[in-house]
């Protein structure tokens, strides 16, 4: 079985195709994966909703409980 320095070899050459190796006593398996962009957080997907900014965390909750008891049958307001 390749060293992690080997397997890090084998994959360069070959990205498609994982590669095992073994690390003090332990087998592992490499891959490469495609870069991907940033994953963004909580905060930065509801501050692109707008209007939900500066809403408190609680009136938030509220709002999302209130949509569960209804059975996601009410609309979204226009803020």
């Amino acid at each position: 079985m390749p060293t992690i320095e080997e397997a890090v070899a084998q994959l360069k050459k070959d990205p498609h195709h994982p590669v095992q190796a073994e690390v003090d006593g332990l087998t592992v398996e490499l891959r490469a994966v495609e870069k991907s962009e940033r994953r963004r957080s909580a905060a930065e997907l509801f501050a692109e909703l707008g209007p939900w900014e500066g809403e408190t965390t609680e009136e938030l909750f509220a709002f999302f409980r209130e949509a569960r008891r209804e059975g996601g049958q009410r609309r979204v307001p226009d803020l």
